[in-house]
């Protein structure tokens, strides 16, 4: 096979790229950096990946899995690789995770954590391949957050410009930190979290899963238990992952002027209608459900596992609610949702 080299000048900078092995090396004021090849790009024509905005318009929460269909434990992998660089304060690094793959796991074991879950999302367990169980790891706020912030110092990733020294750091910083309650911590990393678990759900997006996020309101106490956590770690969602069986559009959302404020709250925010109609090309809008076929398509997939084919009941009233001027979801409706109501 031919090594083909490309050469691209960058102001400065110098980009000389071998396509076949993958290697990339940069050069600049005569410094090089040779950055290696990412796993053969995990065989290019099985991985299509798409754009940003369109993972952001195709993520869906996925509530029918194809159970038959495993879960290549490389996108597992991406996915956390995802979460493991997600913005999180103080570079603490505070979000954990355990990584049930339901065909080694103890059958007794996952039944304890079925019953722990809320009863509506029974059915998503038993037919994902892999539950991922997100955790808070408290310690890597009380007993780790100096080491970690640290790393910010020599990695330049901030300045004295902002008023940072090491001493301010373990002086003054670090032990007013470390004054937060339990509670408010908890709630802060609960944010950290979420932008972690965003990250892993875009990119198993982009590699063609599906997931959907599950709680443990059912018996939220013993839940800790059944995973075996210390009582610094804290269980706080279940994601279950593999290939969609269903194929759901775009859930409808709150109209944009009813989110977002403009300098003080309760000024609105006016929607760009051109702006939205460039995220419609981009596919970051998508039409939204139902489909024409969707409700025949959850009634065939109902059938197939031996479950109800009923739809849950709206009295029309509510529906036709929806689209008066002061709800917030005028002009975000599809047309003649009042007909599914009773």
């Amino acid at each position: 096979m031919p090594i083909h080299f490309v050469n691209v000048k960058l102001d400065a900078f110098i980009v000389m790229t071998n396509q076949c092995m993958g290697t990339y090396v940069l050069f600049a004021n005569h410094h090089y950096l040779t950055l290696k090849p990412n796993l053969a790009l995990i065989e290019e024509k099985e991985v299509n990946t798409m754009e940003l905005m369109k993972a952001i318009g195709s993520r869906r929460s996925i509530r029918f899995f194809k159970p038959w269909k495993p879960v290549e434990e490389w996108k597992i992998q991406m996915m956390l690789q995802a979460a493991r660089y997600a913005s999180c304060q103080g570079n603490c690094g505070s979000t954990e995770a355990i990584v049930i793959d339901k065909r080694i796991y103890p059958k007794e074991k996952f039944e304890q954590i079925i019953e722990c879950a809320s009863p509506f999302n029974e059915i998503h367990l038993r037919q994902a391949p892999v539950v991922i169980a997100w955790l808070l790891n408290l310690d890597a706020w009380y007993k780790e957050l100096v080491q970690s912030f640290a790393v910010l110092f020599p990695s330049r990733a901030i300045s004295a410009a902002h008023g940072w020294t090491y001493k301010l750091l373990t002086e003054v910083t670090y032990p007013r930190l470390m004054s937060f309650p339990r509670e408010r911590t908890e709630a802060l990393l609960r944010i950290e979290a979420g932008q972690a678990i965003a990250n892993a759900f875009l990119v198993a997006t982009d590699l063609g899963l599906g997931c959907c996020l599950l709680a443990t309101g059912r018996k939220p106490t013993e839940f800790p238990k059944v995973l075996g956590t210390p009582d610094n770690v804290v269980p706080i969602w279940l994601m279950a992952v593999g290939y969609a069986l269903e194929s759901p559009a775009q859930r409808p959302r709150k109209r944009f002027d009813r989110l977002f404020h403009l300098n003080e709250y309760g000024n609105p925010l006016k929607e760009d209608s051109e702006v939205k109609e460039e995220l419609k090309r981009r596919k970051m809008i998508q039409p939204m459900d139902p489909l024409p076929g969707r409700e025949e398509e959850i009634k065939h997939i109902c059938r197939m596992f031996g479950l109800t084919e009923a739809m849950p009941d709206m009295p029309k009233e509510h529906i036709k609610a929806l689209y008066n001027e002061d709800s917030p979801y005028y002009g975000e409706l599809p047309s003649g949702l009042e007909d599914k109501g009773v």
